[in-house]
């Protein structure tokens, strides 16, 4: 197979591989909003599925959508009897604030190309898709077809590639997800992500919550949190020392506004980071509840704040839960504090907890969840994932490491196991494979998101190579 020849095909196509990852990108997918019977996770991730379809089949694929779910762009012989599989996704994190561009633009600003999605996951989707052009512009016979397939609700529990999966739907005998690092992930945490309620009337004191929001996505440190508060005018001078006084953590900021009608409203600003390494950001939920604790709010409201920042608060292992673990191979298990909403009476919070690869998931789900309930919260515990674990002297694992190595060059670097969760587990004999370079930060579920142009190019190029070693080349 003439690599060089498929290098320059990829190079020549390079504006035209831009644009349309910036054509994908404008389509906001957020899920989670107004689900329809053709739109099972919200028009957004339906509309990013048509346009995914729409651009498969301008460039010259089987293209095909699966119950208004999944996405497939094929390429080969229908007649092989065997498939080889690229697994990406279209949907995306909410954008949240902050952001120094329009998140749905895809500006291009210092050989940066930013926006939601960019990196995570609609870029390497679109990268594959231009891969996998390439070889057949080359003239490259693969021993096996490359599909394509792309799900709509990865951000919010894969219900999507589950659905296909379960339907029955043809599984790939090998593959690889462009949805983490390179060189390779040949571990990923197990995780349970559950959703807790807790009593939180207000007592009549002399200072209540009215409300309390902080949060976007239950995988991603918030970057914000705001509490609206009834003050009397005996604890009015309390509140103004306690935010004179603050003394703000990294990456925090505290601001305090008061209404014509009288409300106070504190918002705390944090760094929001990906959930599988929330010490990595600063809660903005976790600073602001310590900040509301020392204002001598009383009942249900103030019991939830005391019992939040002792059993949660800053942590991001779990010590304080008593549900920390560790193995030598993926290292700590991480927590992270994603969600935080007043409803009524009650109060809603996510916990993202991520278990290393050596346990297995149900006995540490169950004891994470006993936990949550042994503390008096409610919990819809949801499911959790598995941990996946593939030894470095697997065939999946060797094949594409060589193709890393030769691409790249970099042969010091090795395969590693990571905290956050990839389509890799849906399907047998998957791996995650790229996006990210080693020492590249894109930003993922933060503001700015943003792939630098000539990584974007390079991550192709590695594709269209791994695509060949998994599909086999006729000589």
């Amino acid at each position: 197979m003439n690599m060089e020849k498929i290098r320059a095909i990829i190079d020549k196509d390079r504006d035209s591989l831009i644009d349309t990852i910036r054509e994908l990108v404008a389509v906001p997918s957020v899920g989670g909003e107004a689900p329809r019977p053709d739109a099972p996770f919200g028009p957004g991730p339906k509309a990013a599925l048509d346009k995914f379809v729409e651009i498969g089949a301008r460039h010259g694929f089987r293209t095909w959508a699966f119950e208004n779910q999944v996405g497939v762009a094929e390429l080969g012989n229908e007649s092989l009897p065997e498939m080889i599989a690229v697994l990406a996704h279209v949907d995306v994190v909410p954008a949240g604030e902050g952001w120094s561009c329009d998140p749905w633009r895809g500006m291009i600003k210092d050989g940066l190309l930013y926006g939601r999605g960019v990196a995570d996951d609609k870029g390497p989707a679109i990268s594959a898709m231009f891969a996998m052009k390439a070889l057949r512009e080359a003239g490259v016979r693969l021993k096996r077809r490359v599909r394509l397939i792309v799900g709509t609700n990865e951000e919010l529990g894969s219900r999507a590639i589950d659905r296909y999966v379960t339907s029955g739907q043809e599984l790939p005998v090998a593959g690889f997800t462009p949805d983490a690092e390179y060189p390779l992930i040949n571990g990923e945490k197990g995780s349970i992500t559950p959703k807790c309620r807790a009593p939180f009337a207000p007592d009549g004191g002399d200072v209540q919550v009215l409300s309390l929001d902080a949060g976007v996505a239950s995988n991603a440190v918030p970057s914000k949190a705001v509490a609206v508060l009834k003050v009397a005018p005996a604890a009015e001078a309390r509140l103004s020392r306690v935010v004179e006084e603050f003394a703000a953590p990294r990456d925090a900021k505290l601001t305090c506004e008061k209404s014509a009608s009288g409300e106070y409203t504190l918002t705390m600003d944090g760094l929001a980071f990906h959930g599988s390494r929330p010490q990595y950001g600063s809660n903005a939920a976790a600073n602001l509840v310590r900040v509301l604790r020392l204002l001598g709010i009383g009942g249900e409201q103030g019991a939830f704040l005391d019992k939040i920042d002792a059993l949660v608060g800053t942590q991001t292992r779990g010590e304080n839960l008593g549900v920390m673990l560790y193995d030598d191979v993926s290292g700590f298990t991480s927590l992270c504090w994603g969600l935080l909403k007043s409803e009524g009476d009650k109060i809603m919070f996510t916990l993202n907890y991520r278990f290393p690869v050596t346990f297995e998931r149900d006995p540490v789900c169950a004891k994470f969840v006993e936990a949550l309930r042994g503390h008096g919260f409610e919990v819809e515990a949801g499911s959790g994932s598995h941990p996946l674990y593939m030894p470095e002297d697997s065939d999946l694992v060797k094949k594409l490491m060589k193709v890393y190595r030769d691409e790249t060059g970099d042969y010091e670097s090795k395969p590693m196991s990571i905290g956050g969760g990839t389509y890799a587990k849906e399907m047998p004999n998957m791996l995650a494979f790229g996006n990210q370079f080693p020492g590249e930060n894109t930003h993922i579920h933060e503001v700015d998101e943003r792939w630098s142009v000539e990584h974007i190019v390079k991550n192709t190029k590695i594709m269209a190579a791994a695509i060949a070693a998994l599909a086999g080349v006729e000589e």
